[in-house]
């Protein structure tokens, strides 16, 4: 009897564990909102296809959110189909069911399909740390992305001139199916019709990013080429090496090498930078926290250009309200051939976003921002670019939906540099009617007043959109009407701006973006604008 039981076991086994599912979760953030769509970042969007819907936790549940129109390696384009205000920084996810014997293409390296129960962000790291069923050896995964764009700008004189762009990035994660990846992002950007002091190639060719990752494991990796560091963005591209090591919450990482030429972002030898940085995470029950601190020196013909601190921080330490902090503390100065180790700020940002109810939302933020002086490039405006006053910037913002499908965002901007300086405000209402009953468009509308010392004026607008063939074809009309009086001036400034945007999936990673802008100005010259930009992405 127990040997029949136990045969009954075994082959029960394998058909029960095939026939489970589990469940793979990404986890994306909105990266940028406009009047029709709202753009989510991700590590990698693999799995996700157009039509899938994503979704908002607000701390309880999953709120069905966002619709997906368009995607590329990294990114999607969605459309918001719920009844909550997202706001730049909130936390995005996409579920999907898999069977858990199925193997899964990884997000990244140092990602594995997790086949727990639905993951909230109440949950804790370590739970995260080791899930239970890992992919059993690496994946090469390939993204690309092919942009070519031509504009132009044309008068009705002579003066006219047009824009050609291309961008490539190429990435390709655990090249065949080893430990090393590749990223690259170039960019060429030529402009006719005016003649450029410089022909130089790299005045038209940038290269952002082209480096080799080599990462064995979850612990550390190794970068080498030219990267921005995300733990050190602010510091732009590093030309060198970089390398982390990961402990358990800690990430304890180091780079050293060279800055690009400030002039063309080439590559400059007598640049050299190097520095240190540590960043702990946590999570804790109503979110998480991140917090970084970088030490950087940065050098001129090996003369200190720049020495300084960074410390960032964002958490979400308490329910619906999310913090956001960070600095530089420069730790070196050189006045007249004098070096001293004189602390100066250099740049103080503090944010702070608080959720009232699902559809109000309250945010507001603070800048205090110097000049940065890099002593020995900058040798002759030093002394002018110290003398200059401190540049402060308030912002209120309110983001409220009274009922489905409207939403409004009410904004306020105060500027000012030194005591004595007049003060620049700018006042913003934007209203958004998401899926108008029977035509199924989607309308908004735009005010602006702004204020300063030589100018005041208003810009009021509005854009209608609607998409057709199941999401294929997007379509926008557009208007503006500026008007500015200035303070020199009796003759005040009033344009009329009439645009329409038009995109056509061709393919499923085949797009191409045609957009025209007329501007009509009584008192001056009228002009046209247009783009048309063909963007083809690929992927294994």
């Amino acid at each position: 009897m127990l040997k029949k039981a136990v045969i009954a076991i075994l082959f029960l086994v394998p058909v029960w564990m095939f026939g489970q599912t589990g469940l793979k979760v990404l986890e994306g953030t909105v990266s940028f909102k406009s009047s029709a769509n709202v753009y989510v970042k991700f590590i990698s969007t693999e799995g996700i296809e157009l039509g899938d819907t994503l979704e908002y936790f607000d701390g309880q549940k999953y709120n069905k959110s966002l619709v997906v129109k368009q995607k590329s390696s990294t990114s999607c384009v969605t459309e918001n189909t719920g009844t909550y205000t997202l706001n730049m920084g909130d936390k995005i996810f996409f579920r999907k069911n898999i069977p858990l014997l199925t193997p899964e293409p990884a997000v990244s390296a140092l990602d594995s399909v997790l086949t727990k129960p639905p993951i909230s962000p109440a949950q804790t790291l370590d739970s995260l740390d080791e899930p239970e069923i890992k992919t059993k050896s690496r994946k090469e995964l390939i993204s690309g992305r092919l942009s070519l764009s031509t504009n132009a700008d044309i008068f009705s004189t002579s003066d006219n001139y047009q824009r050609v762009r291309a961008g490539f990035s190429f990435n390709v994660a655990n090249i065949k199916q080893s430990a090393f990846s590749t990223q690259t992002y170039l960019t060429y950007r030529r402009r006719y019709g005016i003649d450029q002091l410089e022909h130089d190639l790299f005045n038209d060719l940038k290269v952002f990013t082209l480096a080799v990752q080599y990462a064995p494991g979850e612990q550390y990796s190794i970068w080498l080429g030219r990267k921005m560091n995300q733990h050190v963005a602010n510091m732009g591209a590093i030309d060198g090496f970089q390398a982390e090591y990961r402990i358990k919450r800690f990430t304890l990482g180091t780079f050293i090498g060279t800055r690009p030429d400030f002039t063309d972002f080439s590559f400059n030898y007598s640049l050299p930078q190097f520095g240190a940085y540590i960043v702990r995470k946590d999570e804790f029950k109503h979110g998480i926290a991140s917090t970084t601190l970088a030490f950087a020196e940065q050098m001129n013909d090996f003369l200190t250009d720049r020495r300084f601190l960074y410390v960032q921080h964002n958490s979400t330490l308490f329910k619906r309200l999310n913090l956001f902090f960070s600095s530089e503390l420069d730790l070196f100065s050189k006045v007249d051939s004098l070096s001293s180790g004189q602390f100066r700020l250099t740049s103080l940002y503090f944010s702070a976003r608080y959720r009232i109810a699902k559809n109000l939302s309250l945010s507001t933020s603070y800048d205090n921002r110097r000049n940065v002086i890099y002593y020995e490039s900058y040798q002759t405006l030093v002394e002018q670019l110290l003398a200059q006053e401190t540049r402060h910037g308030l912002r209120f913002q309110v983001n409220y939906s009274p009922v489905k499908n409207i939403s409004v965002n009410a904004s306020t901007f105060l500027r000012f540099q030194g005591e004595d300086a007049n003060l620049t405000s700018n006042y913003v209402l934007n209203i958004h009617i998401n899926r108008i009953p029977l035509v199924e468009s989607s309308v908004s509308f735009t005010g602006n007043y702004i204020q300063s010392g030589y100018f005041a004026g208003t810009i009021l607008g509005g854009r209608l959109s609607n998409s057709f063939a199941k999401g294929k074809l997007n379509l926008e009309l557009t208007y503006r009407n500026v008007n500015y009086l200035f303070s020199y001036s009796e003759t005040p400034l009033i344009q009329h701006i009439a645009g329409t945007n038009i995109s056509y999936n061709l393919l499923k990673r085949t797009s191409l973006m045609l957009s025209y802008e007329a501007t009509f100005d009584k008192n001056s010259t009228d002009f046209h604008r247009y783009y048309i930009t063909f963007v083809q992405r690929f992927k294994n």
